[in-house]
């Protein structure tokens, strides 16, 4: 769960408007470089083909653009908007040097324990003594272990290990566990009164860590201890990312005995960093896998990159359908996420590149394995991840996904087979103090941007207005009344290949995916007015998209608006084939024509 403590503008962004379909926006954007492993899906894709386009032919998605003000093209990425708004996050995609060297933000990871409470029942956590000792190697593990090592404990990946894994090694972190406990010298309840949760208790370890680093030997921290700006590598005055792990069990979310991610209002210091970003978790949440489980860190690292959480605040019901390391803490991140934190780059499809019967033969490697992805452009598409549009990958157990895929994970079964799953993407991006359009070009957002528009909770994010990113539903009775359904939009969804009667991924909050949510071999999806994809998974319950709904004025629970009927999703996509490969997964050929 990511705790916002200091970002009072997001309740602003339910009240802006969107861009309208008929206005073309001036692209400035330039393409992001390839993951590493795309030049072998590029040739792959060029086979002999005779369709009038293939994987060589199409441009890909921008994770950079080029900043109007002074012509330098920059990153943009979820922490870009993050910025803007003056609360950065943790870099995702941190820029190379001269000589190519990237370095990767520092992660420092602080256990903290307790006095021990004897009139406390809760109080059951041994962090004393060999058994504290145990734990702190626990920890270490489970945050920087490799790969032969947490297999060998039955672990988990580390959070180290996964986050280069998933980020192809262009993000990532460098995770540093303290040498020792941190001992907080209060009892649990005596801490909750004092740190109130995570801020405090980030405080209290920046301040433990300043006193020991100039202790004799570095105290604590021993000689080889660096000082506090190490972990400060973009140099933004912030220590880039404070872990505190704390040795007290969980409770729930209306304790701070829970697992969160949140921001200080802290200024910058770069003599001495602040705490900025910061996560707060229980070693309970280590519990499975012999102890060593990191599931719980990796999703709230997530959130410290600049990832929402998918699954819905308001319990109301699930878009995702479970299957995500945002949602239900499995496999790994989607393509999506993977393209607003600069780590891999869709190609890009447009309904005008089709026009007059035209053809786009695709071939996708397992995603996770090769950050293929293709993405289906809506009109006006800004060239970005920060807009409307449709998201294929190929999923399976591959890569990151296998064992959680295949074995499950408390309760939440993952893809067993092969397959396409397509998300309905809408990441307009938005400033939070204005009632407008969704920014248009790369510059704006890079510039203006604070924060994608939309979240996953039904009728908006939990305790903003509930009315404010809706799709007008019209319908007329038999006595000519017209009723306006306020049928509410998400950021992140799928739209599955088997929708089954009365039950899709938007009816409930337990509703999961399974295999029949993807497209295999020979499946089809066609968007057209009346198509079941369009009634069961667009909020407008037709092939329009949400972007052509523009507002007009009014407020966020009485809005004027038009709808521009023109505003369609005309794609049809059919999978030709889908094989197993050794080296790569998996590898599936897409076709895809627009409906004329």
């Amino acid at each position: 769960m990511k705790k916002n403590t200091i970002m009072l503008y997001s309740a602003a962004l339910l009240s802006m408007s969107l861009v309208a379909c008929g206005e073309k926006p001036s692209v400035t954007s330039t393409s992001s470089d390839e993951v590493a492993s795309s030049a072998a899906s590029s040739a792959a894709s060029s086979a002999e083909s005779n369709a009038d386009y293939t994987n060589d032919d199409l441009p890909k998605g921008a994770t950079t653009y080029t900043r109007a003000s002074d012509g330098k093209t920059v990153n943009l990425t979820r922490d870009t908007l993050y910025r803007n708004a003056l609360a950065p996050h943790v870099n995702s995609h941190p820029d190379a040097d001269d000589s190519g060297k990237i370095t990767k933000p520092r992660l420092l990871v602080a256990p903290i324990r307790f006095n021990e409470d004897p009139t406390d029942s809760k109080d059951v956590v041994k962090s004393h003594g060999e058994e504290g000792e145990q734990l702190l190697k626990k920890i270490k593990t489970a945050f920087v272990g490799t790969d032969e090592e947490t297999k060998a404990v039955g672990g988990y990946k580390s959070v180290q290990s996964f986050y280069n894994d998933s980020s192809f090694n262009k993000g990532g972190f460098d995770v540093y566990v303290l040498p020792t406990w941190i001992d907080a010298g209060m009892t649990p309840s005596e801490a909750d009164k004092a740190w109130a949760g995570g801020i405090g208790a980030s405080e209290f370890v920046r301040s433990w860590y300043l006193e020991q680093y100039e202790s004799a030997g570095h105290g604590l921290l021993g000689e080889s201890a660096e000082p506090l700006t190490a972990f400060d590598t973009d140099s933004d005055g912030y220590i880039d990312l404070v872990w505190n792990v704390y040795a007290y069990p969980y409770q729930d979310t209306t304790t701070n005995w829970w697992a969160y991610v949140t921001y200080t209002t802290n200024r910058p210091n770069l003599e001495s960093p602040s705490v900025k970003t910061l996560g707060w978790a229980s070693t309970a949440f280590m519990s499975g896998f012999n102890g060593y489980d990191s599931h719980t860190f990796i999703h709230e690292t997530g959130h410290t990159l600049g990832l929402d959480d998918y699954y819905d605040y308001n319990g109301a019901w699930a878009p995702m359908g479970g299957v995500d390391y945002m949602d239900h803490n499995l496999g790994d991140h989607n393509a999506y996420s993977k393209f607003q934190l600069g780590w891999t780059s869709p190609w890009v499809l447009k309904e005008e590149d089709l026009k007059g019967g035209k053809t786009a033969e695709i071939t996708l490697r397992a995603s996770s394995l090769s950050g293929d992805c293709l993405l289906l452009a809506s009109p006006d598409y800004n060239g970005t991840a920060f807009d409307e549009y449709l998201m294929l990958e190929l999923v399976g157990p591959y890569g990151l996904c296998k064992d959680d895929y295949n074995n499950g994970y408390q309760g939440t079964n993952g893809f067993t087979v092969p397959g396409i799953r397509v998300l309905h993407i809408d990441a307009r991006a938005q400033a939070g103090n204005h009632y407008g359009d969704a920014f248009k070009s790369a510059d704006e957002i890079g510039n203006g941007a604070f924060d994608v528009r939309l979240g996953n909770s039904k009728f908006g994010r939990a305790g903003l207005s509930t009315d404010g990113d809706y799709f007008p539903v019209e319908t007329t009775s038999s006595s000519g009344k017209v009723t306006v359904e306020k049928s509410s939009m998400y950021q992140a969804g799928v739209i599955e290949a088997t929708v089954e009667a009365g039950n899709t991924n938007l009816t409930s909050y337990s509703y999961q995916v399974s295999n029949k949510s993807l497209f295999t071999a020979n499946k089809r999806l066609s968007f057209t007015p009346t198509s079941t994809w369009a009634k069961n998974y667009m909020p407008s319950k037709t092939n329009l998209w949400n972007k052509a709904k523009k507002k007009s004025g009014g407020t966020a629970d009485n809005q004027t608006y038009t709808i521009d009927k023109d505003c369609t999703i005309n794609y049809s996509m059919k999978v030709k084939s889908i094989v197993e490969d050794p080296t790569r997964g998996a590898i599936a050929k897409l076709t895809v024509t627009v409906n004329e």
